[in-house]
């Protein structure tokens, strides 16, 4: 083999392990700026104290953010389960209920929790005046007979039809 063909060879060998090893170096380089402040933090406050007592502050402190946790996820955890009983869906659908009025002035609202329990308000309005009826929801049905808007604005709260009213 020609020497001169080994020498370039080796070079290029050489030339790629320096790339490969100025791109691992420039990666370690970002990561030590990242933590190189917490480093200097946990420096300073630990400064002049002997190793164990320093090591007793951090595990300490460790112990501190895991209790915090769980506290939290405990915390988490109760608002998951109330969650089912919040309200979560709404669906409202807007008429007019009466002839000589226009603009949309009536309106059925549903509210529904994550088990379909809720109410719907109705607003009928007319030029006597405006009447609101409230029907009691309970896995998505009522005792009583609903109006066609009523039934629309629960189907949207159920996400059976699409559309806001």
């Amino acid at each position: 083999m020609n020497p001169l063909y080994l020498a370039l060879g080796m070079s290029l060998v050489a030339f790629l392990v320096a790339v490969v090893a100025l791109l691992v170096a420039g990666r370690l380089s970002r990561r030590q700026a990242e933590i190189m402040p917490d480093t200097r933090r946990l420096a300073a406050e630990m400064q002049g104290k002997p190793v164990p007592d320093a090591l007793g502050e951090i595990i300490a402190h460790l112990e501190e953010i895991s209790r915090r946790v769980s506290v939290v996820e405990e915390q988490a955890g109760v608002l998951s389960s109330d969650y089912t009983r919040t309200v979560q869906r709404v669906g409202l659908a807007r008429f007019n209920s009466d002839e000589q009025v226009r603009g949309d002035l009536s309106f059925a609202l549903a509210l529904l929790d994550g088990a379909d329990n809720g109410v719907i308000f109705t607003s009928l309005y007319s030029l006597e005046g405006c009447r609101v009826f409230v029907r009691p929801m309970r896995e998505g049905k009522t005792d009583h007979d609903l109006l066609p808007e009523e039934q629309l604005a629960l189907a949207r709260a159920q996400g059976l039809v699409e559309g806001d009213g």
